[in-house]
């Protein structure tokens, strides 16, 4: 097996007690154990919100001046996962995992706004949303176009879709998703995409894309490295976009 950057994290005690993040970034002696999105996120939930990833610190910060422009009265968070956008768009979390959203439950505000659903058969009214977030979950599942329609059928006129996943450029490196569990790495399925699918998905679904966002991995990233004991990766990381973010409203 040749090397293979994933960006993923495991943690470890500290000596001062807390968790120190080890970037595991070469797995050169064995495959991780493939796992389907169900298994991996109930292995996974547990520890999702205390495992750094410069993933989804990336990802935060690309998605937070569009979500900052917003002010949404009705908002549905598709793959909330943990909850960790739920809360502050005061949204409706839909996640087809029930241990990741026993998590999310446990958090202020979240109980009672969240439901266990696949992302092609959701269950919320059509045209009843003015802010739909689908994040880093696009790829999870095998029929990318049905949840772009499902996306477009809650979504209100004017109201705003808002899509990010891993950047296909990555995934064409051979950055993958995974994570640790019991000392044991494992790989999450995905079904990867490209722009160009994406697009015509999008338009077939009746959605605009009114922008577009590569972005990769950059200084405000860098300390995750550096705490990682993995600085040199930094520089590495930083030539291939990462995060594929694109902003839509109906056609």
């Amino acid at each position: 097996m040749g090397q293979q950057l994933a960006l993923m994290w495991d943690k470890s005690p500290d000596l001062s007690g807390g968790f120190f993040s080890r970037l595991i970034e070469l797995l050169m002696s064995a495959d991780p154990i493939p796992v389907t999105v169900s298994d991996g996120y109930a292995l996974w939930a547990g520890t999702w919100d205390i495992t750094p990833s410069p993933i989804v610190a990336l990802e935060h910060r690309t998605l937070l001046p569009w979500l900052e422009r917003l002010h949404p009265r009705r908002s549905v968070d598709i793959g909330c996962g943990t909850g960790r956008w739920t809360a502050s768009l005061s949204a409706i979390g839909i996640d087809a995992s029930p241990a990741m959203l026993a998590i999310a439950a446990a958090k202020p505000g979240l109980r009672g706004k969240l439901a266990i659903a696949d992302a092609g058969a959701l269950p919320i009214a059509s045209r009843t949303a003015d802010l739909v977030l689908c994040a880093l979950t696009l790829a999870h599942v095998r029929n990318h176009a049905a949840v772009l329609r499902e996306l477009s059928r809650i979504l209100e006129p004017g109201g705003t879709l808002i899509v990010s996943d891993f950047h296909p450029a990555a995934v064409a490196k051979g950055w993958r998703r995974t994570f640790r569990h019991d000392g044991q790495a494992y790989e999450i399925e995905t079904h990867p995409y490209t722009i160009d699918q994406l697009l015509a998905m999008g338009r077939d679904a009746g959605l605009l894309c009114q922008e577009l966002l590569e972005a990769t991995i950059g200084e405000p990233e860098r300390e995750l490295f550096q705490i990682a004991g993995r600085p040199g990766l930094f520089e590495a990381a930083c030539r291939t976009p990462a995060i594929l973010a694109t902003r839509w409203t109906l056609d």
